[in-house]
């Protein structure tokens, strides 16, 4: 109620003052009209009169309040609601606040580079260097790929027939289909040298060195299927078929057909599988023929996610022929991605047996002599565990440690009869061996390439004095880098420790003599060495580039068989054309 009266005062005060200015606003402007003051003062002390005249004009002043033409109406409470009229807009409201996804500019279709499948290269350096290779093959077809290459060096050194020639030809092919895939080829492979070796100290001679000649045919086929990588349940299966002949200038001749293959089912997380492999050799030499088969079959089970694999399995190994004896390995790996893409710890548990051919200790040591022993090795215990990964996105590394146990593990020793030529021999129990493996990997294109690797082992042998010519380190490093558009520069380090060789040899005649000479085992040192390769290209066009290169920079006549010194320095060039 008292907000009524005060509402009720201000109207009538403000109802009066506009009364007021109304009149005033009717009523007609006076003149400026003099006003006259007059000050009196009291005359009893000093009687003073003046008069003071101020003049000023006439300014009215109109209230806000007289814009109000009417009174308002306080009996009027009529609620004022007033009448809208609403038009709505089918149009979805879109939030700028986000943000959209770019619409992909398409690129004009440009014609696919026309890439050279075939070339041929040709190169003459010192040391009587020659240098052929030949490469054909098929164009950029998905289904069909087809090829032949050719491959020639030659060479000669300083010592008496020290001269090296190797030849290999080769064709194969591949036909991808929807589901099957189909590979084959054909290999034939020639090698010939000399025995030139002989020792600086004049110990033994060899005026005429023998040649020897090693011959290796080689045909192989497999057939696989093909699945979608995303399905959980594929059936996996793979074979293959290899035959091959070696022989070489004597009466040596080894002929091998190996049949193997493997199949596996995946189970959402699981994969069931199993390898199998028959590999049936014969090895014949002057004074032995025999058969020296083998048949391994290994089932496994594996479990895996997106970081995480284990597989865990058996190695059954049973030799026939010859040869009578079943060894049964466990056989289990784990990979563990801890850091994706960047680090992943990885091991293996697992045995098997090694073949011993002539041709393989032939590769290592052209140099053997006949009717050499054979013995399959036995890894009775490989531990190994490490690390791989990458540090960045064109660098990778890996680091290994692993420890194996292996009996009948063979080496090197020459015979007594002619020095210049090697036999094989065993070493006596189990062998132990620590290793330790580590690899780099570094790539940016074709602007610079790297690939390291270093292998540091250490032997446990309890019935020799040394791991006879097995090194205990080795390093071995390939690098290549632009230095311009069209210029290319690499280079080549190979870095081998010390060994040690058993020498044979018979003891000083003393007086009397004994019914038969005595047989004296001595040990040669075989220094360490560095062999250091670098080599240039430059592209003149895309069919057209020269080539120099130097091997063995440092001109390291060194060996790794004893009597047996390396070529030494070699420099050759030539040129490639591609078509």
């Amino acid at each position: 109620m008292t907000k009524h009266i005060y509402k009720a005062s201000f109207l009538i005060l403000s109802g009066l003052f506009a009364s007021n200015a109304l009149y005033a606003q009717t009523q007609p402007a006076e003149k400026t009209v003099p006003t006259k003051t007059t000050v009196s003062r009291d005359t009893s002390k000093t009687s003073v009169t003046e008069e003071v005249e101020v003049v000023r004009s006439y300014r009215p002043v109109l209230a806000d309040a007289v814009k109000i033409r009417r009174s308002p109406n306080l009996n009027d409470i009529r609620p004022f609601n007033p009448k809208i009229t609403y038009s709505l807009m089918d149009k979805r409201l879109e939030l700028n606040s986000g943000i959209r996804e770019l619409e992909a500019q398409k690129l004009v279709k440009l014609k696919q580079e026309e890439l050279k499948n075939n070339f041929a290269k040709l190169a003459l350096g010192n040391l009587g260097t020659t240098l052929a290779q030949l490469n054909i093959a098929t164009g950029q077809d998905e289904a069909l790929q087809a090829g032949f290459n050719f491959n020639h060096l030659g060479m000669s050194g300083k010592l008496n027939e020290q001269k090296i020639s190797k030849q290999s030809f080769g064709g194969y092919g591949r036909s991808i289909g929807d589901a099957l895939v189909l590979e084959g080829k054909l290999s034939y492979d020639r090698t010939s040298t000399y025995f030139y070796g002989q020792d600086p100290q004049g110990t033994f001679t060899n005026l005429n060195p023998e040649k020897q000649k090693f011959n290796y045919f080689e045909a192989e086929g497999v057939v696989l299927n093909r699945n979608d990588a995303d399905e959980e349940t594929n059936f996996d299966y793979a074979a293959k078929i290899n035959a091959s002949i070696f022989n070489n200038a004597f009466e040596a001749k080894e002929t091998s057909v190996i049949v193997s293959g493997g199949l596996g089912k995946d189970l959402n997380k699981f994969h069931l599988g199993a390898n199998a492999i028959v590999d049936i050799t014969t090895s014949k030499d002057l004074s032995y023929s025999f058969n020296n088969n083998l048949f391994k079959l290994n089932p496994y089970i594996q479990f895996k996610t997106d970081r995480f694999r284990f597989t865990g399995g058996v190695n059954y190994a049973n030799e026939f022929g010859a040869n009578q004896r079943i060894n049964i390995f466990p056989a289990a790996s784990l990979d563990f991605m801890l850091i994706k893409n960047y680090l992943t710890i990885f091991g293996n548990l697992g045995g098997d047996v090694d073949k011993t051919l002539i041709k393989n200790l032939s590769d290592v040591n052209p140099y053997l002599n006949q009717n050499v022993d054979l013995r399959n090795s036995v890894k009775k215990l490989d531990v190994a565990g490490g690390i791989r990964g990458t540090v960045a996105p064109n660098v990778g590394y890996k680091a290994m440690v692993n420890y194996q146990t292996i009996s009948d593990l063979s080496y090197y020793v020459n015979d007594i009869n002619t020095k210049q030529k090697f036999n094989v021999s065993y070493f006596a129990g189990n062998t132990n061996i620590l290793g330790f493996d580590g690899e780099l990997n570094v790539s940016f294109s074709d602007d610079f390439k790297l690939d390291s690797k270093v292998q540091i082992k250490q032997y446990d042998i309890k019935t020799e004095q040394f791991a006879w010519l097995r090194p205990s380190f080795i390093l071995t490093s390939t690098a290549s880098f632009k230095i311009v558009d069209k210029v290319k520069i690499s280079g080549d380090l190979l870095f081998q420790g010390e060994t040690k060789a058993k020498i044979f040899d018979f003891a000083p005649i003393v007086t009397p003599a004994p019914p038969t000479p005595t047989i004296v085992a001595s040990v040669k040192t075989i220094k360490a060495f560095a062999d250091i390769s670098i080599g240039a290209e430059y592209q003149y066009n895309n069919q057209i580039s020269g080539f120099f290169r130097v091997n063995n920079v440092l001109g390291n006549e060194y060996e790794r068989m004893p009597y047996y010194p390396n070529y030494g320095i070699n420099i050759l060039g030539g040129l490639r054309y591609g078509f």
